[in-house]
């Protein structure tokens, strides 16, 4: 089972968009796949047409230790596709769990439970590096970041390099996989700079995600972008071909 967090400390950038539909570009490849919900406003779990009210367990109850993984899984609508939801509840967790012993692999040891179950586990952070995120990179073999193309971000994307390289002095396994650009528009200058900086100095996964409503629509319906737009529109495209640069990085 390969562990993927999908982190930014930079909000806004795609983050949810980029963890449902490369999970479900991933499931459409056959892979059993587990998206986790560890943000506390629930929008990976709203983005796939759930209440997030709805769930007697979720991952704050996975977090706090309170319930067990396997029981707190939910089936989605997209074949090989499954979700640990979150809510709202979770924003709690991170004082709840700062006592507790060994909390920075909570989570490690709650996806260790399923391992034989999936192939690929992808995590949608909050845009912070929280106790919540720690957690994830700590569990995680690899980190996705979604990046749009602005100074600003391109200078998150920096922390979070940072960031990788002093989890792996306790995670040794953990690495960039690569960058997603994310809400581009080409006819800028700036833009075309700052992807041409992304792509010298950070591994680029898959064509930019150009900005497009079909996205916005898409969730609104609670459909991934291929389910929504078909197979062939540009966004969809884009993903099937991020899903195939992903597994050609992972190790044999």
């Amino acid at each position: 089972m390969i562990i993927i967090s999908v982190a930014n400390n930079k909000g806004g950038v795609g983050k949810t968009t980029t963890t449902l539909n490369t999970g479900a570009a991933l499931a459409a490849k056959e892979l059993r796949v587990l998206l986790v919900d560890l943000d506390p406003q629930a929008s990976l779990t709203i983005y796939l047409g759930f209440d997030p009210t709805a769930f007697d367990q979720n991952t704050y109850h996975i977090m706090t230790r309170r319930a067990d993984t396997l029981p707190t899984i939910v089936r989605t609508e997209i074949p090989y596709l499954d979700l640990l939801p979150a809510s709202i509840d979770l924003a709690g967790a991170e004082l709840e769990i700062t006592g507790m012993m060994g909390r920075e692999y909570i989570l490690a040891e709650q996806l260790a439970t399923v391992s034989d179950l999936y192939d690929v586990v992808l995590i949608d952070n909050m845009p912070s590096l929280g106790v919540l995120t720690v957690n994830s990179l700590m569990a995680s073999d690899f980190v996705v970041v979604p990046i749009e193309p602005t100074y600003l971000a391109y200078k998150g994307l920096e922390m979070i390099s940072t960031t990788i390289g002093e989890v792996q002095r306790y995670n040794p396994r953990l690495k960039l996989l690569g960058t997603v650009i994310t809400m581009v528009d080409e006819r800028t200058k700036h833009a075309r700079d700052i992807m041409a900086k992304i792509r010298d100095n950070y591994p680029v996964l898959g064509p930019p995600i150009r900005r497009s409503v079909r996205f916005a629509d898409a969730a609104m319906a609670g459909q991934d972008i291929s389910g929504y737009a078909g197979e062939n529109f540009e966004g969809s495209v884009a993903f099937e071909a991020i899903a195939r640069d992903i597994v050609a990085r992972f190790p044999d």
